[in-house]
């Protein structure tokens, strides 16, 4: 699965409980108006801030915001309405998005330094202020006297209602006072735990040092963009655009077991106590508000409901599995007792020898491929697909306001009417400081105003592809393409959704489905017709791939399918389990799952990569399930929609119009049966794995 940043929950679920009045928000945008900083096309998010004014704009926001939930609180319980309780919360919701972005999102982008730790500061400040908003029981008891009175309201109002209520007592509003004090000591400290752990994971720098002979097999072309040092050995880091190419192609194995143990290895000094603490907090808070653990808080506003139904869907899979990874490991094994003479086989084998593997069955070199993936081919192929598909129409922006001159924007037009959509931005290259993997973020959210006109989205979609050079273009391998198309498919849900309110975004649906509208889309890149779009050789782009190539591309998409799956199975099963119990050793709980999981595969001694699974710790805890989860719906979707015409038009828009564009105004399960007309399955998945 790709690694895809979703909003922080300090700023999506809390934000979403802020109160105020729509004139005082419009006083704070006014504020920040003018001069450079004037609002341009509707977009009101800032990239050009110094330090000293991101958190001059943290403090204001925050001044702001208590200002307007004090007011809010004032209303009397007896003179509650919608006007004077819940359109303010709406209004001040969307509004304040875009200014608190301009604030924490260059925490993952931005050059300088302190512009990067004024970031990270303003955010600790703003999550902290969010936490203590949203434990206000007063503005709790004036919305809860709202929703008592049971105003008929229209359909997506009435489950606005409803959540915020459902949010509000989900953090203890409903309990006393002391308990509620406890609750709010203990979020902040979650909150600054979890920011001090993904600083620690953006900020590492391990780098290890090899000569060319250790690094045997890994491209040529790969080991020229190294550093060098003093000594003449060549540099390289824990980032995964260094990570993967090693550990995919580099012939000793002594080299990528270095290498895969200093990356399993990362931040455990740091972040091993840091993630101990944070789940501890997070128990204790699970049993005050009256579930049995986080796991059981986590899911049970997402589709699957329970812990006991995501551990019977996860060990059901896993078991599926098992024949079919065993099968595939025992000629990994053996393909490494033959060319290294050795039948130990670690976790830091496995790309290096499914590689290998699938070259030699395919008679393909996967590494050469990347010759008909440069990335302007790749982009211009990509956005054309998603434009036929989806009924729109993208422009570049000359002269764009963005954050680095490498990134480009493009505004979004439906192709049919002209209507503005709103807005993207690319940011495709590492840089020191960027954040190292691959994400989508919301910049401004689409819904409809206080003055009834929409505001447009914004995304920003951040990628770290290897850099052209002056020999070459950059060239994606085909893993890079079905990332890039998988994340540009977050973009496109986040665009075209069309909620009225902001907590309905695209994005913003239950995090084991969000996955799925993106997974789906990821079949395109296993479609030759698709393939044929997004490809050109480096040297004559009119050349697209050759059929032979898409052909092989397709094959090994069912390659190795059970132990990948077993790897991915291992993940959310380590999730599940540090996060059912009050107390863990997530090391043991580590090396036990793999065991069991890996069929027999040890986790090396002195690892345990929890110390830098940042997404347990950044909005998929006691739900990573959600990936295998949606995966199983995206391949329902894809058989029973797409199979026989991937390019079909009229299925495109039938898809944005039916699970794209609602967002989170429906539920799940009832976006995939109005699109299935049926129940969702587990048949389409199992097949594409080659179990059925």
């Amino acid at each position: 699965m790709k690694a895809r940043l979703k909003q922080k929950r300090g700023i999506l679920a809390i934000a979403g409980a802020t109160a105020g009045v729509a004139v005082l928000a419009k006083i704070l945008l006014g504020h920040f108006k003018g001069g450079s900083n004037e609002t341009i096309d509707g977009i009101h998010v800032r990239f050009n801030y110094s330090p000293s004014e991101i958190l001059k704009q943290a403090n204001e926001v925050i001044a702001m915001s208590k200002r307007v939930y004090d007011q809010v609180a004032t209303v009397p319980l007896d003179e509650v309405s919608y006007e004077r309780v819940i359109a303010p919360l709406v209004n001040l919701e969307t509004e304040e998005f875009p200014l608190v972005q301009s604030c924490v999102f260059p925490r993952l982008v931005a050059v300088s330094k302190d512009v990067r730790d004024a970031s990270a500061e303003a955010e600790m400040r703003i999550d902290a202020h969010n936490i203590k908003c949203s434990m206000r029981e007063d503005v709790y008891r004036v919305v809860k006297a709202f929703a008592d009175k049971d105003e008929p309201l229209g359909s997506e109002a009435q489950r606005y209602v409803d959540r915020l209520v459902r949010d509000f007592e989900r953090l203890g509003l409903n309990l006393s006072k002391e308990k509620r004090n406890e609750l709010e000591m203990l979020n902040t400290k979650i909150g600054e735990f979890c920011l001090l752990f993904h600083q620690n994971v953006n900020e590492e720098n391990q780098l290890l040092y090899f000569s060319e002979a250790e690094l045997a097999g890994v491209p040529t072309d790969f080991l020229k963009e190294l550093k060098r040092s003093k000594d003449g050995k060549l540099e390289v880091s824990l980032k995964y655009h260094h990570y993967f190419p090693v550990m995919e192609r580099c012939k000793i194995g002594a080299t990528r077991k270095a290498l895969g143990i200093a990356h399993d290895q990362r931040c455990i000094r740091e972040n091993v106590p840091i993630l101990q603490k944070v789940l501890s907090l997070r128990h204790t808070v699970a049993q005050i508000l009256g579930y049995e653990n986080h796991a059981e808080y986590e899911t049970a506003v997402r589709m699957a409901k329970s812990p006991e139904k995501v551990k019977d869907f996860l060990e059901g899979i896993s078991a599926r599995m098992s024949v079919l990874a065993r099968k595939e490991l025992r000629r990994l094994r053996e393909m490494k007792m033959e060319e290294e003479g050795s039948e130990t086989f670690s976790m830091y084998d496995l790309r290096y020898y499914i590689n290998k593997a699938e070259e030699a069955e395919f008679k393909v070199d996967f590494e050469q491929v990347k010759q008909y993936f440069p990335i302007e081919v790749v982009t211009q192929g990509l956005l054309k697909i998603y434009q036929d598909l989806l009924g729109l129409r993208f422009k570049e922006v000359h002269r764009p306001q963005v954050w680095h001159q490498e990134v480009q924007q493009y505004a979004v037009f439906d192709a049919e009417t002209g209507e503005r959509m709103g807005f993207f931005y690319l940011d495709l290259f590492p840089r020191s400081g960027k954040y190292a993997h691959t994400c989508v973020c919301s910049l401004q959210t689409g819904c409809v105003q206080s003055d009834g006109t929409r505001q447009l989205p914004v995304a920003a979609l951040l990628a770290n592809f290897t850099r052209p050079t002056r020999e070459k273009p950059s060239l994606l391998n085909h893993g890079e393409v079905v990332r890039y198309f998988h994340e540009f498919g977050h973009v496109m849900h986040h665009i075209c959704s069309r909620p009225s309110f902001a907590k309905f975004t695209g994005l913003r649906v239950e995090d084991d489905f969000v996955e799925a509208p993106s997974q789906m889309l990821e079949n395109w890149c296993f479609e030759s017709s698709a393939l044929k779009l997004m490809s050109g050789y480096y040297k004559d782009t009119r050349l697209p791939i050759p059929n032979d190539i898409c052909e092989a591309l397709v094959r090994k998409r069912r390659s190795f399918a059970g132990i990948l799956t077993k790897r991915q199975l291992l993940f959310g099963l380590y999730d599940q389990a540090i996060h059912t119990s009050p107390s863990v050793d997530t090391a043991s709980i580590l090396k036990k799952l793999h065991l069991e999981v890996m069929e027999g595969i040890p986790m090396a001694e002195g690892t345990n990569f929890g110390a830098s699974f940042s997404h347990i710790v950044g909005g998929y805890d006691g739900s990573y399930y959600g990936y295998l989860w949606s995966e199983v719906f995206s391949a329902d979707m894809f058989a029973s929609k797409f199979k026989w015409n991937v390019l079909s038009r009229a299925t495109g828009r039938e898809y944005r119009e039916k699970v794209l564009k609602p967002g989170a105004c429906k539920d799940g399960f009832d976006l995939l049966e109005d699109f299935l007309e049926r129940e969702p399955s587990e048949e389409a998945f199992l097949r594409s794995k080659g179990v059925l």
